[in-house]
């Protein structure tokens, strides 16, 4: 804004030197910027300047003593300076959006090329089935920690954390809802391990001497594993097992599987838990649920793997069809938009059983706990009027296992929250609320397109009604799992566009 108005000055002086007569009637100037930051602090600035001036009836330009080259010189230090003010402000105004885009592709980009390398030695390895294992640990970790069945994960913890948790104080944890795992980085380079570390955000009631507190944290978990292992087959991985019989986790202090007896040492078979340091921790209270914040992030631009159009090629390929619109449309339309509607709708009313096939079991996990505590309330989250404006993919992985697809979808509707008697208690019912969200899609490999659109009231194994779906999300007409992708897409895991990384 310093810019603009010195640059208005010095062409109001020259206007003045020179006697411009031709400036537009009531014409003049404005101008407004915006900046953020990561901390989502928002400012912005306006400038108007209307400068007037008296009309001359000769409409000439350099009436008076004006010389022609004097003329030319000074609109020459003009634009010399101009250039120079506006250089100086690219230089120092600050524009942390971009950047931010940029540096999360290039994050991203790394920890690619990392899962690459480690997938050519690993032909096994799943993304998908990784962050299984990961949900998987996690809740049994808080579940059995400062309680005897934590020695049922001593294969996955290493001996420093089994101990300091053995002898902390007792509490119980419960509750635990895992809201995001990120990749941090991953290391193959070792020459007898390789660690992969995560940043895991989550919340859980934890229960200490008669006080039970409900707790936000952010957590950093590093795993490690022997060099050269081949990745479990997804019934071993999906759940917490011994790597040698498949049987629940419950092993000694040593390491010996209570059902087939072998030792499984640290890192032999399975990636383990070596380090875990607590990022942030946050109190909360039953008013956060119904606190609206403004929307941030739904204006940036989407983000995008580098490599997006050659997995596109390789996807079609493997799919056998002509051309990626031949994929997109109907997978935008009858499973993107379908799944879209159909889960909010079902959100909006306290349903979620009703969805239970359509989602990943920790995503039908982690949200049925906020259900389950509105509904403690009496509380009613609506989204009424949903709009879906656009659905812009952002992110194809392929492994040996699983399809998965990121989507970024753009959406408005009426946002609130009531109580039992039907008051507002936090959102709006006049003001449309706009906001975009990255939805992850994920089935088996090599799962034919359907053709006909996708029915998301019918089981896609057997064709019956999806309305006998246990809270495992097995069919109760043919007994198969529905949420494993084993038979369709399965909506795996939702972000907000303002923590998305890519």
């Amino acid at each position: 804004m310093r810019a603009m108005l010195l640059i208005w000055l010095l062409l109001l002086g020259l206007m003045t030197c020179f006697n411009f007569a031709d400036a537009r009637p009531g014409g003049g100037h404005s101008s407004s910027g915006h900046s953020s930051s990561s901390s989502h602090s928002h400012s912005s600035s306006s400038f108007s300047y209307r400068p007037s001036f008296s009309n001359s009836s000769s409409h000439s330009i350099g009436s008076g003593n004006s010389n022609p080259a004097t003329l030319f010189v000074v609109l020459v230090i003009l634009v010399i300076i101009i250039v120079i003010i506006l250089k100086y402000q690219n230089a120092t105004q600050p524009f942390v959006a971009a950047p931010t885009i940029i540096n999360k592709a290039r994050q991203q980009n790394t920890i690619k090329q990392a899962l690459d390398l480690l997938k050519q030695s690993d032909p096994n390895f799943s993304a998908i089935l990784f962050i299984d294992f990961v949900h998987s640990l996690y809740t049994k970790f808080y579940n059995y920690s400062t309680h005897p069945e934590f020695s049922y994960l001593s294969p996955f913890i290493s001996n420093e954390l089994q101990q300091h948790f053995e002898k902390a104080l007792p509490w119980t944890v419960n509750e635990i809802v895992i809201n995001g795992i990120r990749w941090e980085s991953i290391n193959t380079q070792g020459l007898e391990t390789e660690n992969i570390s995560l940043v895991i955000d989550a919340n859980y009631t934890l229960h200490q001497q008669d006080k039970a507190t409900r707790y936000a944290v952010t957590e950093r978990w590093l795993f490690y594993r022997q060099k050269g292992l081949l990745s479990a087959e997804p019934d071993k991985m999906q759940t917490l097992c011994c790597p040698q019989c498949g049987a629940p986790a419950h092993f000694t202090d040593s390491g010996e599987c209570g059902h087939c007896g072998t030792v499984i040492n640290k890192g032999e078979k399975q990636w383990y838990l070596g380090k875990r340091v607590v990022l942030r921790t946050t109190a909360l209270a039953a008013s956060d649920l119904v606190s609206y914040a403004e929307e941030q992030g739904t204006q940036r631009l989407t983000i995008k793997q580098d490599d997006l159009a050659e997995q596109m090629q390789i996807f079609i390929q493997q799919q056998s069809l002509p051309d990626w619109d031949s994929f997109w449309r109907p997978f935008a339309d009858d499973i993107v938009k379908a799944y879209f509607l159909s889960i909010y709708e079902h959100w909006s009313k306290r349903d979620w059983q009703g969805v239970r096939h359509l989602l990943s079991d920790r995503l039908y996990e982690a949200n049925s706990f906020w259900l389950a505590l509105y509904a403690e309330h009496d509380w009613h989250n609506r989204l009424d009027d949903i709009n879906i404006s656009q659905v812009v993919p952002a992110k194809i992985e392929l492994d040996k296992y699983y399809e998965a697809i990121t989507v970024r979808i753009f959406a408005s509707c009426f946002d609130y929250t009531e109580d039992a008697n039907g008051k507002i208690i936090g959102g709006s019912k006049r003001n449309r609320r706009s906001y975009s969200e990255y939805w992850t899609f994920v089935r088996r490999t090599a799962k034919a397109a359907h053709t006909a659109p996708y029915s998301l009231t019918s089981c896609p194994q057997c064709g019956a009604p999806a309305d006998n779906m246990g809270q495992t999300a097995e069919c109760g007409y043919c007994g198969s799992k529905i949420s494993t992708g084993e038979f369709s897409w399965v909506l795996f895991l939702i972000m907000q566009d303002d923590v998305y990384e890519g």
